[in-house]
């Protein structure tokens, strides 16, 4: 058993794709959401998945650093020894019976690879997606084991850590797929909604900032992957 924990704001699309994703590789699971206010049905759906909900309020705005604090500390009281940190896009692929094997070889830590995502298609699909491309960004420490990892240290955007412990990577490294690139509208709207919730602390200290772009940048940004993607998955 695993206690999955999220961080959410209007990610209703992605909500069944992602429970259903770690409920099949970890049919005992739970999920902790950490929704940021959503207007949507993100804490509907979520809920139908049995996933327990802490709202938190940055006032309409995103913060790395109230992100990077949940991240960072969410997970010390969980009643599993296994936790899993991720967005509502992040699917890291691993089985409970790896995750066994990696525990009975004493590893502490997951060692990922990590692929953005594409939907060759452009419409919304979502399992017809088995194209991507490589993207160190989100070789990402999601799961470890909170016996030995005392902190896991998180930086801002959460992509990078300097976890504290017992550190025993992996054996092995599993694929993290990172399902953004859904549809080219679903990805401009994405990028304007994001960029103006921006909190004045990301605005001064640039976090966030790939997310300042136009529209059109971001139309020839889902095209440049469609054009570079690979077969990834079968």
């Amino acid at each position: 058993m695993i206690t999955v924990y999220t961080v959410a704001y209007n990610e209703e699309f992605h909500v069944p794709y992602m429970m259903e994703h770690y409920m099949e590789r970890f049919p005992n699971c739970k999920f902790v959401v950490y929704d940021n206010m959503s207007t949507d049905q993100t804490v509907r759906c979520a809920k139908a998945y049995g996933a327990e909900i802490i709202s938190y309020d940055t006032n309409n705005m995103f913060s790395d650093i109230a992100n990077a604090n949940i991240k960072n500390n969410a997970w010390k009281t969980a009643n599993t020894d296994w936790v899993l940190m991720c967005d509502m896009d992040e699917f890291l692929d691993i089985t409970e019976d790896q995750l066994k094997y990696e525990e009975s070889l004493g590893s502490t830590i997951i060692r990922s690879e990590g692929y953005n995502m594409i939907n060759l298609e452009n419409n919304y699909d979502f399992h017809n997606i088995k194209y991507g491309e490589r993207s160190t960004n989100y070789d990402k420490s999601y799961l470890f084991n909170k016996k030995f990892i005392t902190a896991i240290n998180y930086g801002m955007g959460c992509h990078t850590c300097n976890p504290e412990g017992t550190i025993k990577p992996s054996i092995n490294v599993y694929l993290a797929y990172h399902y953004h690139f859904i549809n080219v509208d679903m990805v401009v709207s994405k990028y304007k909604r994001n960029s103006s919730r921006l909190s004045p602390e990301n605005i001064k200290n640039g976090w966030g900032k790939h997310y300042l772009i136009t529209d059109n940048e971001a139309r020839e940004k889902y095209l440049g992957i469609c054009n570079r993607a690979k077969k990834i998955r079968s």
